[in-house]
């Protein structure tokens, strides 16, 4: 939902001339800066009442209050001035308003320290006063430029803020940069336009503002206040002190206002957004998101920066009370509901899908949860610990038809999408040997000691295979188009670090074509490696560190040349290249948006959740070959595994229910549930 609020004040100077506007324009809030060419700051509390009344009898709302508060210079004597702050926070509670718009000083770029300080006391008597405080970004402040803004959300806790693209423009910022950094903070905007090389101001969408971007990437409820500048109007001076270039190509402030509100309107639309009686609204997946650690809060980042179009968070959920309270923090606009448990979150409703990122044992249990709740699920990696648990997973989602993906990012790599493409078409004949040695994640003890669920059989169910490698497994079967039929595995525990599960691990296997290969990984190698080869009879692909590709391409198949050629010692001829691609690696983002249009009926499905049982097939079948010491065949037996499993998990470090959680016998939470 996107609210339209205005600057009536640029329509009209009377207040009767400023209801007339939005009442035109379909507009129920103003942002309250003038009435009668008088600035708010200056209004006594008995003539706000008189303005108050007239704005409820009108049906008209005050969004916010626009005041000039931090529009002073630095060197002023602040404690007459809290004497105005006071002043209007009495005002706002008038006008029935929590909402101030504010600056941080004129002539304060390099006064940090003060400007600081005195925001942080203007915070704090907001705070006691009711209301909330909003920085807007402008032109000669302290706060005027990307870096500044986000230097005071780090400094100054509770100051809240508003986005105005022109005046970054005005201060030579890039735009791109500017969403980047500031968008997930922010749900309140200015919107006018400005052309950054004639510096004239102009309609939303219209200008260097990116404002259809803007709009687009807005990803929670948002109000969006319209603020011309098209004309001269009363008071513009005392307002803006820069010159209004373009003022004279509307006939009249009531033109100029209707063509501001028309722009962002047009803006609105080509957006998706369809006016209703509620404000402008929009189809969007709601997502909850089931544990805010790094992962989880890695993923709400990118929501909240509106790098997932059509998409937003509604509510969170984990069982660390201090991760929520962070992400209420972090983003004061959000709105989310917050939940202890992920069960709670989806026994609420309210979303459309849940991302789930706990720890890998109860990605199943949560992942049927919500499906059986009717809830799409995109599932971190790995899909389970054991394939008992994900191959029950797979049967509800294959029972209820609920959507499920799998957090598969590395599939949207370039590189690796250019090797399955190749390998697809024949581009390398009949695979003879794969070989991927990728051992450089390395891991210093300090990593593992951490948390005490880490690199245990109770609380992660496995090492590197687990925590590092399950891309690159889910890519070994992708890129090259099938699976193993054995596997002859050795795992070493321990073997580099003080842990119980593996961190240095050879395995050998073969395809059913009779083609062999090998996997290497440690996490105690340093320099490392990651090579990954792909061995055919009509040529070879290496992929070196996930990002060169080169294609050697033999000029006759292998096996043709190996009959017909006569003369002894002697190869095939072979030209090497490095493959074109689009250049595109989305990773975490790319699966998102795609699972987002998936939903929406707009895209095919890039990663099917059910793929997932293919990584976990592999890591398990390499741990069961080391445990039985011998060669094992896929698919292998589960329960064998699941028990082989629980020898380990009975005698696992992890023993100390309450500190994290732990797993019991049947696989769901224990401890702290």
């Amino acid at each position: 939902m996107i609210r339209l609020c205005a600057f009536a004040d640029e329509a009209g100077s009377s207040l009767d001339d400023q209801i007339a506007a939005l009442r035109r324009e379909g507009i129920p809030f103003l942002e309250l800066r003038s009435i009668d060419g008088k600035n708010v700051l200056s209004l006594s509390e008995a003539e706000a009442e008189g303005y108050a009344a007239r704005l409820r009898q009108a049906g008209i709302s005050v969004f916010s209050i626009g005041s000039p508060l931090g529009k002073v210079d630095i060197d002023g004597d602040f404690d007459a001035y809290l004497e105005q702050v006071r002043h209007l926070f009495r005002l706002a509670h008038i006008f029935s308003c929590t909402r101030i718009r504010m600056f941080s000083f004129y002539h304060a770029a390099d006064r940090r320290e003060e400007v600081i300080a005195r925001l942080r006391t203007m915070v704090s008597e907001a705070d006691k006063a009711g209301v909330v405080l909003y920085h807007e970004n402008e032109k000669d402040i302290y706060g005027d430029t990307v870096d500044r803004v986000e230097d005071l959300m780090r400094s100054v806790p509770g100051l809240r803020f508003v986005y105005d693209p022109a005046n970054f423009i005005q201060c030579g910022q890039d735009m791109n940069r500017a969403m980047d950094r500031l968008l997930a903070r922010i749900s309140y905007f200015h919107i006018k336009d400005v052309i950054r090389e004639t510096g004239e101001l102009v309609p939303a969408g219209e200008g260097d503002g990116l404002l259809p971007e803007l709009i687009a990437r807005i990803p929670r409820d948002a109000v969006l206040t319209v603020e011309p500048h098209l004309a001269v109007f009363d008071g513009y001076g005392q307002i803006d002190h820069t010159e209004m270039k373009g003022k004279h190509i509307y006939e009249n402030n009531t033109a100029s206002f209707a063509a501001a509100v028309a722009g962002i309107k047009k803006v609105l639309r080509g957006a998706g957004y369809k006016e209703t009686t509620k404000g402008w609204e929009k189809k969007m997946i709601r997502y909850g998101m089931i544990g805010v650690g790094n992962m989880g809060s890695a993923h709400l980042e990118n929501f909240q920066k509106g790098l997932v179009p059509d998409a937003c968070v509604t509510a969170i959920a984990d069982h660390d009370p201090a991760k929520l309270q962070r992400m209420k923090d972090l983003y004061p606009d959000a709105g989310f509901a917050c939940y202890a448990e992920g069960k709670d979150l989806i026994a609420a409703g309210g979303v459309d899908a849940v991302i789930i990122a706990i720890p890998h044992y109860f990605h199943p249990d949560m992942a049927i949860d919500a499906m059986r709740h009717g809830i799409a699920v995109v599932c971190e990696k790995p899909a389970g610990v054991y394939t008992r648990q994900v191959k029950e997973m797979n049967k509800v989602a294959e029972e209820t038809g609920v959507p499920f993906t799998m957090m598969f990012n590395q599939r949207t790599n370039c590189v690796y999408r250019k090797m399955r493409e190749i390998v697809a078409a024949g581009g390398v004949g009949e695979i003879k040997r794969v070989n991927w040695m990728i051992t450089d994640w390395y891991r210093s003890q300090s990593y593992y000691d951490s948390g005490a669920w880490r690199a245990t059989w109770a609380g992660e169910g496995g090492g590197v295979l687990f925590n590092q490698c399950p891309h690159q497994l889910d890519l070994l079967q992708w890129v090259v188009g099938m699976m193993p039929v054995n596997m002859h595995t050795f795992c070493h525990f321990g073997k580099w670090h003080d842990i119980e599960v593996e961190d240095d691990v050879t395995a050998y296997f073969e395809y059913p074509n009779g083609a062999t290969g090998v996997f290497i990984t440690s996490t105690a190698d340093f320099p490392g490696t990651n090579r990954f080869e792909i061995l055919g009879t009509a040529g070879k692909l290496v992929c070196e560190n996930g990002s060169k590709l080169t294609y050697y391409k033999n000029d006759v198949d292998e096996r043709e040349f190996n009959r017909t050629y006569k003369g002894g010692f002697g190869t095939p001829k072979c030209t090497a290249e490095e493959p074109q691609t689009d250049g595109s690696n989305l990773q975490h983002i790319g699966i998102l948006r795609n699972f987002t249009q998936y939903l929406l009926g707009k895209e095919d499905l890039f990663v099917d959740g059910k793929e997932g049982i293919k990584g976990v097939i592999l890591m398990d079948s390499m741990l069961l070959s080391t445990w039985l010491g011998r060669t094992v065949e896929l698919p292998f037996d589960d329960d064998l595994y699941y028990n082989e499993l629980q020898k380990r998990v009975a005698v696992s470090r992890l023993k100390e229910p309450g500190k994290d959680r732990v797993l019991d016998t049947s696989g769901t939470y224990g401890g702290n549930k």
